[in-house]
């Protein structure tokens, strides 16, 4: 097979193994062609030096391994809720939101299994790592739960954190024809392809009762492209997957800042990081924990500052990849429904819109276009680079990007309902991001562009006024403080393996609170003090 990844190999071995995942991930618009590629390559090794990729543990491992052990008690005749509960064991040494929601989770997922045998007979448990042979080097797995009644019907099924989805992708034609081919003594009658919501237990049938046949067919035309797809990938697409890939230490795409977060030495393994990452862990490492690294299942609360923040943010972006300032006919009145769109001929939900305009309003007389300096503006992307001391990769998004003379300009958007009343000293510590930007400029951003020096601009915006805060790698006080930031903050984060909780104001509106065995001892600490106050008070 034809493969040219453009990279040194130490070791090229023509071996094969896709995953459903993998061939699913073909299919998308935001995965690294090249880390694909390597990834379905076990036995290739890229030449990288001394550096390895040091893998984080799985999370949903015990889980998955309890649901099979429940599969092979069953078998043997156990019955099923005392297996269920006997397999909770494996949890006990997990993060206590992942244990509450490996619990719930497991719960749910039998509840669904009972059900599903009382429609349609006794289910035999027969793998939970479903491959299929394609060649003497070349595998299809699925990792997923495979069961089968007496009478060949089949089912493979997906688990899902938080709700099933109801799409039909490269996956389930991928598990629906390793499903079908599985070894077994029952001639397959019929195959389902289920995915199964965790956090409520409920399923969807992807593909329903297809036959073996159909489930070859339905694979070869439109999941074995995909599967081609994954193994011929040679573009390097830098993403938050390279964290994840073989050849992270040594890729090119990737902008080297050693040195970036500070620190001396590596964590525990390979990681990714933004500057929203840090902000999110110093609040609570818990949180960040259950929310950005094992993705629990969350409840949103409406967040308007959240929305008017996002739309502002997608309506800059679109009219600065324009190259042109933004002006006030760019911006029609909210009630003129007709008009409405994006700039750039996209749509705008109306109530995003309505919440934007005054903040878009009082952008335009400081859209950095408004300057010639800004003419090579990149509107909002973002860029990774690589700690190779640290072992982290780094993300840093900002509004904008420009380069004038030696210095590169990052430009970041912030929207409040009143203009703060504050020396730019104090806006500084109240905005990680600008710490971030300047400390990654100095470490090989703007080197990486060809500048020498660099700057960060944070646009604030409020209904009223718009108001532009500058802050330079030239500034020695400022550097200090900003490299001595991201050090603290990072060098907690990069060590950290507990993620405790940190109970405070915001646990009432923590989004994975139902998980957390402590969502209500802030609440609980306060109240007690309230009382303490008031009987202190009753006896005086």
């Amino acid at each position: 097979m034809n493969w040219n990844p453009g990279i040194p190999l130490r070791e090229d071995a023509q071996v094969f193994r896709v995953s459903a995942s993998d061939a699913e991930s073909a299919a998308g618009e935001r995965s690294c062609p090249l880390n694909l590629a390597l990834k379905v390559r076990p036995e290739t090794i890229p030449e990288t030096g001394g550096w390895r990729s040091r893998k984080g543990p799985f999370a949903l491992g015990s889980l998955a391994e309890a649901i099979k052990r429940v599969g092979r008690l069953t078998n043997r005749g156990s019955e099923l809720w005392s297996s269920v509960e006997a397999q909770k064991r494996l949890f006990i040494d997990l993060h206590d939101g992942v244990r509450q929601f490996f619990e719930h989770g497991l719960d749910r997922y039998f509840e669904y299994h009972e059900a599903r045998e009382e429609a349609i007979g006794q289910l035999h448990f027969l793998d939970g790592w479903v491959e299929l042979l394609k060649g003497p080097d070349a595998k299809l797995a699925a990792w997923a739960f495979l069961y089968e009644t007496s009478d060949g019907l089949r089912e493979i099924r997906r688990l899902r954190h938080s709700n099933a989805q109801v799409a039909a992708t490269p996956w389930a034609y991928v598990a629906a024809h390793a499903a079908g081919e599985y070894a077994s003594r029952t001639p397959v009658q019929r195959i389902w392809v289920t995915e199964i919501g965790l956090v409520d237990g409920i399923e969807h049938h992807i593909l329903d009762g297809i036959s073996r046949d159909d489930a070859r067919i339905l694979y070869e035309e439109r999941a074995r492209p995909n599967v081609f797809a994954a193994i011929r990938g040679e573009e390097r697409v830098p993403g938050r997957c390279c964290g994840e890939c073989k050849f992270t230490g040594s890729c090119e795409s990737l902008v080297r800042v050693d040195g970036f977060l500070q620190v001396r030495e590596p964590g525990p393994w390979t990681r990714s990081v933004s500057a929203s990452d840090l902000e999110g862990y110093e609040r609570c490492p818990a949180q960040w924990y259950m929310e950005r690294l094992v993705h629990l299942p969350r409840i949103e609360e409406g967040n308007q500052a959240l929305l008017r923040g996002l739309a502002v943010h997608r309506w800059i972006a679109e009219a600065h990849s324009r190259g042109v300032p933004c002006s006030p006919d760019d911006l029609p009145d909210p009630a003129d429904l007709d008009r409405l769109s994006l700039v750039g001929g996209g749509e705008i939900d109306p109530a995003d819109y309505e919440l934007a305009y005054p903040f878009l309003r009082s952008h335009i007389e400081c859209c950095p276009l408004q300057s010639n300096d800004a003419r090579s503006l990149t509107a909002e992307r973002t860029l990774y680079a690589y700690d190779g001391i640290a072992d982290v990769v780094v993300a840093t998004k900002s509004d904008a990007y420009w380069k004038s003379d030696d210095t590169l300009t990052m430009r970041e958007i912030k929207t409040v309902q009143v203009q703060p009343v504050a020396t730019d000293d104090e806006i500084f510590s109240t905005y990680l991001a600008v710490a971030w930007d300047l400390v990654a400029l100095e470490a090989g951003l703007a080197r990486h562009y060809g500048a020498i020096h660099g700057e960060v601009q944070l646009e604030i915006l409020s209904p009223e006024s718009a108001v532009v805060h500058s802050y330079s790698t030239q500034d020695f006080m400022i550097m200090s403080m900003a490299r001595g930031r991201v050090r603290r903050l990072a060098r907690r984060w990069l060590a950290d393996t507990q993620w405790d909780s940190l109970p405070g104001p915001g646990c009432s509106r923590c989004s994975v609170r139902r998980w957390c065995a402590a969502r209500d001892a802030y609440e609980a600490s306060v109240g007690s003090r309230v009382s303490s106050g008031a009987q202190g008070a009753q006896a005086t």
